[in-house]
């Protein structure tokens, strides 16, 4: 790798318009290798950036063209959700070396996203989802810009737990609501006398922020986890994948009774949730609990996947490699 290469530009919101524990922790994952010179970089909001990219959402065809770029020897970074490409307005028109790492790329916006990788110069990109992976491959073998599946993944040093004798929350559900799944053990849950937490109607967050999020979830013994196209498939459409919500509840040693995302069974060589049974939703939720001490070898061993394959420490490497390789 050029030495002249070795900096790197994290780019960011200033208007934190979303709360992303899974940018913050691979942000400060990149931060701390020492092998390169890094800053972040924070961009204001600015409504001619807005204006372009609707623009160019309004009008595919304008993703054709090509701006003259510069060649500046530094390395732009992203890590954003969908199509956000304000954050290369204007750096990915001063440099040819431009990443982004891809969550949350439904079906319905690939027309323009995948043209836009190519209009900002963007080199690679990593997209969290297998499927979307697949679909940039296969309705726009034309691009210039390369791809690859990396799945999500966490800090695990972030997390904690509390030993199995001390967590007091028997289920916790946080994140989307699998509404149809919570009808059926909410007041079976309550009848049992279990502590079960989730957000209640008219309540804005379940937890204010990331600390008291890790001090809940260290706290539960269960956690709920469904991919997003069986809570809402309105949004997600057929996209199947693993979110850092299920890497969160094994590293603060959480079973997790839920629907096991496509990809996630590409990635572990077992099966570490315990599949939802919504014919006997109830019953199966508290034989779970009565008998919960039978899964904690599944929740250690959880634990130690989690740890020793799907950190960004993990996905960094593999990023890492493929910039030193195309610079």
């Amino acid at each position: 790798m050029d030495i002249n290469y070795r900096k790197i530009r994290l780019l960011e919101q200033q208007d934190k318009e979303y709360f992303l524990d899974c940018v913050d922790e691979l942000y400060a994952t990149i931060e701390a290798d020492a092998s390169f010179q890094v800053e972040r970089k924070v961009l204001r909001y600015s409504r001619a950036k807005d204006r372009l990219i609707r623009l160019l959402r309004k009008f595919p065809l304008l993703n054709r063209l090509r701006p003259a770029t510069l060649n500046r020897k530094t390395i732009n970074f992203a890590s954003i959700i969908s199509g956000d490409f304000k954050l290369f307005l204007p750096d990915g028109f001063l440099s040819r070396n431009n990443y982004i790492y891809m969550y949350d790329v439904w079906p319905r916006f690939h027309e323009w996203i995948f043209p836009m990788l190519d209009f900002f110069n963007i080199r690679f990109v990593f997209f969290s989802s297998k499927q979307v992976f697949e679909d940039h491959c296969r309705k726009y073998p034309q691009s210039k810009c390369k791809s690859m599946w990396l799945p999500e993944a966490i800090k695990a040093d972030d997390y904690h737990f509390e030993s199995y004798a001390n967590k007091d929350i028997d289920v916790l559900e946080f994140g989307r609501l699998y509404e149809a799944y919570h009808a059926r053990i909410a007041e079976a849950l309550k009848s049992n006398g279990s502590n079960h937490v989730y957000r209640k109607t008219g309540e804005a967050l379940l937890f204010p922020d990331k600390a008291y999020f890790v001090r809940g979830l260290a706290r539960a013994k269960i956690t709920v986890c469904v991919p997003s196209n069986i809570t809402h498939p309105e949004r997600a459409e057929y996209i199947s994948t693993m979110t850092l919500r299920y890497l969160q509840a094994m590293a603060s040693k959480v079973l997790i009774v839920g629907i096991m995302p496509m990809d996630m069974k590409a990635l572990f060589p077992y099966t570490p949730i315990v599949e939802i049974d919504m014919d006997h939703a109830a019953d199966q939720l508290l034989e779970v609990l009565e008998n919960y001490d039978q899964y904690i070898p599944l929740i250690e061993r959880n634990y130690l996947e989690v740890v020793n394959q799907h950190q960004w420490q993990n996905r960094w490497a593999v990023m890492k490699s493929i910039i030193e390789v195309n610079i």
